[in-house]
């Protein structure tokens, strides 16, 4: 084991969560309006269904950055001399592993105070600018995330 550790729980705004949360104020905006107009009907239907696209809207705009505070609580990183190791509890349990010797590509994202993401594999061409890949594995919010992208640049310099 080379280093393991957890991520940071607080409520993080990266660049990426920003669009989303634009498009969640319209949706939340255009979802509460028609909230507020169903409610001037005579039948409750319009009403009850509503509330499901204020709450989507909700979650779209600020909620997300909420959950993905919460999901972090339950997930543990793991570097050691042949792969990362990304393990989360949340509802089950999941055991994410990715050799070395199967990484194209690492890329730190790192914020002003040392905390960062660390991405594994290719950024696609609609994430490119935000340093972010499609699917892939990482380690989100690790707290001294240059020491922890050093640890794996030479792991798999190593194992190479």
């Amino acid at each position: 084991m080379l280093w393991s550790g957890r991520p940071l729980s607080d409520i993080r705004i990266e660049f990426g969560h920003l669009l989303q949360s634009a498009f969640g104020f319209v949706f939340l905006g255009i979802s509460v309006g028609s909230l507020l107009a169903a409610g001037k009907e005579s039948t409750v239907f319009p009403t009850l269904w509503s509330i499901p696209f204020v709450a989507a809207g909700l979650y779209l705009s600020v909620g997300h950055f909420f959950w993905s505070a919460f999901c972090r609580r339950y997930t543990e990183y793991a570097v050691t001399n042949q792969r990362v190791i990304v393990r989360t509890s949340l509802l089950s349990r999941t055991i994410q592993s990715i050799e070395y010797r199967k990484i194209r590509a690492i890329t730190l994202t790192e914020k002003s105070d040392g905390s960062g993401t660390i991405h594994f594999g290719e950024s696609s061409g609609a994430d490119a600018g935000n340093a972010t890949t499609s699917g892939a594995t990482k380690m989100e919010a690790v707290a001294d995330a240059r020491l922890v992208y050093n640890i794996i640049r030479k792991a798999s310099q190593r194992a190479a």
